[in-house]
């Protein structure tokens, strides 16, 4: 089950959340190999954050976290050249101004069981 939750400073329209969480559930698919019916996401936009300094306060800019079940190097890297570009296309923001975090979790239990870290 991967989660994954979106920080930016976009203020996000329906229409944005909708085709990234579209997105990410075809990545989530073609890349991971994983089905797309037990991804997790969370947005939330109008977030203050900035990278650098207060010059850039209103240059579009997110912060992804990624937990997966499983995967290595080679998926990430993969994943996060797409995942870049969905985020260029939904919401203007360039390369630099992603930051993606990978998180490998090995226990997640089933569902409405406890999680075993």
């Amino acid at each position: 089950m991967p989660f994954i939750r979106t920080t930016t400073n976009v203020n996000l329209a329906v229409d944005q959340e909708k085709r990234l969480r579209t997105g990410t559930a075809e990545l989530v698919r073609d890349i991971l190999n994983k089905d797309p019916i037990r991804m997790m996401t969370a947005y939330e936009g109008n977030i203050h954050l900035c990278r650098g300094g207060d010059d850039r306060r209103n240059v579009p800019t997110a912060f992804v976290e990624c937990k997966f079940f499983g995967g290595g190097y080679e998926v990430f890297e993969a994943f996060d050249k797409a995942m870049h570009e969905l985020y260029r296309n939904v919401l203007s923001i360039q390369p630099q101004d992603l930051y993606i975090k990978y998180e490998v979790i090995y226990g997640w239990g089933e569902p409405a069981k406890i999680f075993k870290i």
